[in-house]
C-alpha cells in the first residue's frame, strides 16, 4: 500500500500535524494506508513540537495493538503512523549549538567576503543561535535549510520512498523556517539527483498548504520577531512562489489559508515556552492534506483556497462547504461520542454493567496500559477541540458536558427522536451490545470496532449523517 509523507516545517507545521493526528485517530479517510510525518524544525525544544511528537507516539503505541480484518468495520486509528526518523525530526547538519556566523564559517572568510556577509546580514542575524529556528528571518533559513539534501535523515526518507507514494508539505509563509523551508524542500524533491530513489521522488505527486498570517504576537523588545511585518513578508513570499513554484509547475496542488480575525499570542522566540492553542486554520490545513491524499493530481499546478461559507466569529460544522463537511462530520462526531462516553461513564462501562463486556472485556482489560493510553488520547482529543473553541476565530463543533444526554453533542443540531423506548445512554449501551457481536480481532481491536460500529449507527439514527 502507498504512503503519504507529510513534511511539517517550523512551529506551524507541528501544530498542523497535531490536528492531522487527531483526524487520523477519528478515522478521517485517506487513500494511503500509512502516513509518515517528518518535521523540519531546528528548534527541537519547541513545546508545539514536543507536544505533537508525544501525541504521535501515543497514537503509534495504540495502533500497534490493533488489527483491521478485510471485512472489519473499525475506523478509529485505522491509518498507520510510521516513524522513520528519531522524534520524527529531520535534522540539518551542523546547526546544533551554533550561531549563524559559525554555520557560514564567517571568521574563515577573507575580508571581502566577510564584508559582503555583513552587508547581507545584520550583526544580530550573524550572532543568532540556530537552536530556536530562524526567528522570522527567511534570509537565514534559506542559507541553512539549503543543506537539507546533505542530511542523513533526508537519505533515510529517500530510501523509504516507493512508487505511488505522495508528499504533502505544510508551512507558514510569514515567518523564517516555513517561508524559507518550503521552496527549498520542494526544489530538492523536484530536481535533486544525488539521493536514493530521486527518479521516483522527482516525479511524485506533491501538494502543499501555505499558511498566511492568522495570528499576531505581543510586541516585545526582547524578541526578534515582530508580527507587524508578517503581512509584508507574506506578500514578498507570495510573489516569489507565483514565479518560482506555480508558474514552473513544480507542485501538483497548492492550498492557501489565512484569517484576519487574529488572536494575539505571547511573543516567545521558541523553546519550551512556545506552546500555542490549537486553531481553526491548523484544522483546515490538516483537512487539506486529506483532500490532496484522496484525489489524483496531474497536469498543471492547481491553486486552491480553503474557505468558509460565512465570516462569522464562531464556526460550526454547517459553516463548511459540502465536500469538507462530508469528509469530517461523521468521523469526528463518532470519536466525540466515544470520548464523552469514556469520560463520563467509564466507571459504569468498565465494571461489567454492559452485556458487551460479558466474556469480552473484564476489569483487567480496562485497567491495562492500552485502555489507559486510550483514555489519555481521548482526553487529548477533547482538549484539542476545546482549545479551538476558545480561540479566535472559534471552531465550536461539539458539546463537552452532555451529562446523561449524550446526543446533545453536536452544536446546533437537535438529535432526532426514535421509535424506541430507549433513550440517552440506555440507547447508547444497547447499540454497543449489538455491535460487539459484529466486531472481530483481538480484545483491543474488538473494543474499538465495537465503538466504531455503534457510534456510526447512532450518528446516522440521531443526526442523519
Amino acid at each position: 500500500m502507498s504512503k503519504l509523507y507529510v513534511f511539517g516545517i517550523g512551529g506551524t507545521g507541528s501544530r498542523v500535524l497535531r490536528s492531522l493526528t487527531m483526524m487520523l485517530a477519528a478515522g478521517v479517510k485517506t487513500s494511503q494506508s500509512d502516513v509518515v510525518p517528518i518535521v523540519i524544525d531546528p528548534d527541537s525544544a519547541n513545546a508545539d513540537l514536543t507536544r505533537t511528537v508525544a501525541l504521535m507516539n501515543k497514537y503509534a503505541n495504540l495502533r500497534q495493538h490493533l488489527t483491521f480484518p478485510e471485512k472489519g468495520q473499525g475506523t478509529f486509528f485505522k491509518a498507520k503512523i510510521d516513524q522513520i526518523l528519531p522524534n520524527y525530526n529531520l535534522l540539518i547538519k551542523d546547526t546544533e549549538d551554533r550561531q549563524f556566523q559559525q554555520f557560514i564559517e564567517l571568521p574563515a572568510m577573507n575580508k571581502q567576503n566577510q564584508a559582503m556577509m555583513r552587508m547581507l546580514f545584520s550583526e544580530k542575524n550573524l550572532a543568532s543561535s540556530m537552536n530556536v529556528g530562524f526567528k522570522g528571518n527567511p534570509n537565514i533559513g534559506s542559507v541553512v535549510l539549503n543543506q537539507i539534501v546533505n542530511s542523513e535523515d533526508f537519505i533515510t526518507f529517500a530510501n523509504s520512498f516507493e512508487k505511488g507514494d505522495k508528499i504533502f508539505i505544510v508551512s507558514s509563509i510569514f515567518g523564517g523556517t516555513g517561508a524559507s523551508g518550503f521552496p527549498l524542500l520542494l526544489k530538492t524533491l523536484r530536481t535533486g539527483d544525488t539521493f536514493p530513489n530521486n527518479d521516483l521522488i522527482n516525479k511524485a505527486e506533491i501538494g502543499a498548504v501555505t499558511i498566511l498570517p492568522y495570528f499576531k504576537l505581543e510586541q516585545s523588545e526582547d524578541s526578534e520577531i515582530d508580527s507587524s511585518t508578517f503581512i509584508s513578508k507574506a506578500k514578498s513570499a507570495l510573489a516569489y512562489y507565483e514565479n518560482n513554484i506555480s508558474k514552473n509547475n513544480q507542485i501538483n496542488a497548492l492550498y492557501f489559508l489565512a484569517d484576519n480575525m487574529s488572536n494575539t499570542y505571547a511573543n516567545h522566540e521558541g523553546g519550551t515556552q512556545q506552546r500555542n492553542s490549537a486553531h481553526l486554520i491548523e484544522f483546515l490545513a490538516a483537512s487539506a492534506a486529506f483532500d490532496f491524499a484522496n484525489k489524483h493530481h496531474e497536469g498543471p499546478a492547481v491553486n486552491k483556497e480553503l474557505g468558509l461559507k460565512d465570516n462569522h466569529r464562531t464556526i460550526h460544522m454547517d459553516s463548511f462547504y459540502d465536500e469538507l463537511t462530508a469528509m469530517l462530520r461523521m468521523p469526528l462526531t463518532q470519536f466525540m461520542l466515544m470520548s464523552n462516553c469514556v469520560h463520563d461513564k467509564f466507571d459504569f462501562i468498565s465494571k461489567k454493567n454492559l452485556a458487551a463486556n460479558n466474556g469480552n472485556f473484564d476489569e483487567a482489560f480496562y485497567n491495562a496500559p492500552f485502555m489507559q493510553n486510550l483514555k489519555s488520547f481521548l482526553d487529548d482529543y477533547r482538549l484539542w477541540l476545546s482549545e479551538m473553541k476558545d480561540n479566535k476565530r472559534s471552531l465550536d463543533l461539539f458539546n463537552f458536558d452532555c451529562g446523561d444526554e449524550p446526543f446533545n453533542v453536536v452544536v446546533g443540531q437537535k438529535p432526532k427522536s426514535l421509535f424506541t423506548m430507549l433513550s440517552n445512554y440506555n440507547l447508547f449501551y444497547d447499540r454497543l451490545n449489538n455491535a460487539v457481536k459484529k466486531a472481530k480481532g483481538d480484545k483491543e481491536s474488538r473494543w474499538l470496532e465495537t465503538y466504531s460500529i455503534a457510534t456510526a449507527q447512532l450518528a446516522k439514527e440521531k443526526f442523519g449523517f
